[in-house]
């Protein structure tokens, strides 16, 4: 790859672009309007099967960066090609790790908002930390994104590139890059499929100590909370955009390479086959899962306790036809990367009434390992 490329892989389908001359791409808020626009213009130069990949910001009023590439290769998922680690490559070394917050502070968010659920109006609330990471040397997108794909092969990898405007010369700032197990929406003509992961606990490298996890997050009270409040109001939303909504009435666990998730896995048809995959996207987005139950409450009090902008972390991550059709994934276990050798870690945690501060260090320092172990 090179800078401003654009990769996204699914469990079924995998792009590829090459080359910026002629891209298409837009630095402003997400709107049927704008993506109606990059399609017409993209047309307009000669581009028959135009194919939109963007990034949307956790804070979905600010500016999102969408890139409609005039040469694309796709092709069927093949993540067995990836089943064995490439040797041929050095990885970087890490000359310095900055956590931000340190990770006793970020204790302490935990711990206030333990009272603000006391206190009443919120129910949960996700909160995220970064780790600012300095390499030795730029690293390589191939091996990374092969190394993200052979631990990630049922998820979403992805390596997006960031637009700071709307110059058609300009360079990307940066790029989103990262593995996320999390489908927001996926559209196929008027079918709609919905994937929440809420409720999580770090995977063990002893078979029985690991299966005892899994059997005890299926059980425990504080996780099934903490996924039935995402269900519960992602069905919410469905219900005014979808008929025959098929919900399961309980979830299942289901695994990556570091961690078990609670996962349900929702079916339905939309009332209105002109809503596209990032019109419902949007109408979801931010969900409980990367923001809390109220999200209107939580929101304000992430603004509140965390001391960094999450941009593009936890927001949404995709592709998308010109007939509507397409998937947004969360952008989730994740880094910015600023093309040379400094990258920007997150990783967030569900906390509700019952969170153990210390807890959620720990899971929030497993997620950053998905990434860690692929580039360094």
């Amino acid at each position: 790859m090179k800078n401003g490329d654009v990769f996204f892989a699914s469990p079924s389908l995998q792009w590829r672009s090459r080359g910026l001359q002629g891209a298409v791409r837009s630095h402003e808020p997400a709107s049927a309007a704008v993506v109606q626009r990059l399609f017409g213009q993209a047309r307009a130069q000669g581009n028959t099967e135009p194919v939109m990949f963007g990034l949307v910001p956790f804070d979905s009023t600010l500016n999102a960066s969408f890139t409609i590439p005039t040469e694309l290769v796709s092709q069927p998922s093949a993540h067995g090609d990836h089943a064995t680690t490439r040797t041929d490559v050095r990885k970087p070394a890490v000359i310095n790790r900055q956590p931000v917050p340190a990770p006793e502070a970020y204790g302490d968010m935990v711990r206030k908002a333990l009272t603000l659920y006391a206190a009443g109006g919120v129910s949960k609330i996700v909160l995220s930390r970064a780790l600012d990471v300095q390499l030795d040397t730029p690293i390589d997108y191939g091996y990374v994104l092969h190394d993200l794909l052979r631990r990630n092969a049922h998820g979403y990898t992805f390596a997006v590139p960031i637009w700071s405007g709307n110059d058609p010369q300009a360079q990307p700032t940066g790029v989103m890059l990262g593995a996320s197990p999390e489908l927001l929406v996926r559209r196929e003509g008027d079918k709609v499929f919905i994937n929440p992961l809420a409720g999580s606990i770090p995977r063990h490298a002893d078979p029985a100590e690991d299966t005892a996890r899994k059997e005890g997050l299926a059980i425990s009270e504080k996780d099934l909370r903490e996924h039935s409040y995402v269900v519960r109001d992602i069905v919410r939303i469905l219900k005014e955009h979808c008929d025959e909504l098929e919900v399961p009435e309980g979830p299942s666990v289901i695994g990556t390479d570091a961690l078990w998730h609670l996962s349900t896995f929702i079916t339905g048809r939309l009332k209105n086959p002109e809503n596209t995959a990032l019109d419902l996207a949007c109408a979801l987005h931010p969900t409980p899962a990367i923001c809390g139950f109220p999200t209107a409450a939580a929101f304000q009090h992430i603004k509140e306790l965390e001391p960094f902008e999450r941009e593009y972390f936890a927001g949404l991550v995709g592709w998308q036809r010109e007939n509507g059709d397409g998937e947004w994934a969360l952008t989730l276990r994740c880094a910015r990367y600023d093309g040379d050798r400094t990258l920007r870690l997150y990783a967030g945690a569900g906390t509700v009434a019952g969170s153990d501060p210390d807890s959620e260090i720990r899971e929030t320092a497993t997620k950053m390992e998905t990434f860690m172990r692929a580039i360094a």
